[in-house]
């Protein structure tokens, strides 16, 4: 300890290192062993723990997406049988659209349900021709004059037509004449549009 206490930095001889005090080697050789494993872990370890890390990130995005596909795969033939029912489902609405050439007999359909609920036409008429994507929309405008049973009557009798019929638009107002149901109700005016659809043929805009 005694050499420690009369030693001086300055005295040092970096050429001939082998007579230095033994504590001085010892200190100098941690620094030294120091700073190697600092430059090792900066310019080698440290960029192979970055190169871990986006690998062990990249190893969990590809479990999940594993998983995902592996869930879709065990219900593969349920989705099969689905889009099938869903396929049948949808070529049975296709056929419940008229043709063009049937959209007058349905103008008659509505006709007779207005008749058979016991209304009395004032006007139908048909409205111009409305174009959604993969069909047409043919909207009539219909005004009748009834009891408030004999309008439910109408409205079950169109709802239970073959082929696909929506009312929309209600006007219902009472009547000036002094005019009575069969079964003393006040006389009702009712204005409504019925929309019936068709499926655009090929070449239709």
């Amino acid at each position: 300890m005694s050499g420690m206490q009369d030693f001086n930095v300055n005295d040092l001889d970096f050429n001939n290192m082998g007579i230095w005090p033994t504590p001085v080697k010892v200190i100098t050789g941690l620094i030294v062993f120091g700073l190697v494993l600092l430059l090792g872990y900066q310019f080698f370890i440290s960029d192979d723990l970055d190169s871990l890390d986006r690998e062990v990130r990249q190893e969990n995005t590809l479990k999940q997406e594993f998983e995902k596909k592996q869930k879709k795969a065990v219900h593969l033939e349920a989705y099969k049988n689905q889009m099938e029912s869903i396929k049948k489902s949808f070529e049975s609405l296709l056929k419940q659209l008229p043709q063009r050439s049937e959209v007058p007999g349905l103008v008659d359909e509505i006709s007779y349900a207005i008749t058979g609920a016991g209304l009395e036409l004032e006007n139908i008429s048909l409205k111009g021709e409305v174009s959604r994507e993969i069909y047409f929309e043919e909207p009539l405008e219909i005004n009748v004059s009834g009891g408030y049973h004999q309008i439910a009557d109408f409205v079950s009798r169109v709802s239970n037509m073959p082929r696909i019929v929506t009312l929309h638009d209600f006007t219902i107002k009472t009547t000036d004449r002094e005019v009575f149901g069969s079964e003393g109700e006040a006389m009702l005016v009712m204005t409504v549009t019925a929309k019936t659809y068709r499926y655009a043929e090929a070449g239709e805009e």
